[in-house]
């Protein structure tokens, strides 16, 4: 599904189901936000990243009552994906040196063992968790991962952006759970205004 089509039926669904948190989409990133992130990351972005960051440059993510991607997630608008990529540079300098590290010359898709500079993240969690774009190179370049310091993943969540925002637009609108990868996929509820994933209805 195009990402235009998937993020026009998650806005839609939230419309009706959570429109709090439609507010707190931010506007799209400009070209000057595009280019930078580009820039800084010396490598090319994901087309599918591009369309989307060209509907909506992530969010007010500190103000959303739960979590917009499953299973505790909120995006992250340009310049936050940035100083959150070099934080977590920096603690990885800190923890190992300046590297190079193994999983460098590992392709796309292959577990890593360490945060490695061409990760960018693209959403935060509460406790901070990361769900991060796998720059590598490879047939699995862009797909997107869960960086947390309780959670070792053997695989990415999904292929990429756009599938991403497929799975969250199905699951609004369809009922189908996610991320399909995930070893407990959930479905969306919204109570008291709180969104969040929960267990599959038996």
């Amino acid at each position: 599904m195009p990402v235009a089509t998937s993020w026009s039926r998650i806005v839609e669904w939230l419309a009706a189901n959570d429109p709090a948190t439609v507010t707190r989409i931010n506007p799209p990133a400009t070209a000057v936000d595009l280019r930078y992130l580009q820039a800084a990351l010396n490598r090319p972005l994901p087309v599918d990243l591009v369309e989307y960051l060209e509907i909506a440059d992530g969010t007010e993510h500190r103000y959303i009552r739960g979590a917009l991607i499953p299973p505790f997630y909120n995006l992250l608008p340009v310049m936050e994906m940035l100083s959150s990529r070099k934080m977590m540079r920096g603690i990885q300098r800190g923890i190992r040196g300046s590297g190079p590290w193994p999983s460098d010359g590992e392709p796309a898709g292959q577990p890593p063992t360490d945060w490695l500079d061409c990760f960018l993240p693209i959403a935060t969690a509460y406790d901070g968790g990361l769900l991060y774009l796998d720059l590598r190179d490879g047939d699995q370049f862009g797909c997107v991962w869960q960086w947390h310091e309780w959670s070792v993943e053997s695989a990415p969540f999904w292929s990429g952006v756009g599938e991403m925002l497929d799975e969250i637009a199905s699951a609004f609108v369809d009922g189908r759970p996610a991320p399909t990868r995930y070893h407990s996929p959930d479905l969306p509820q919204v109570t008291d205004g709180y969104l969040r994933w929960g267990d599959i209805p038996a």
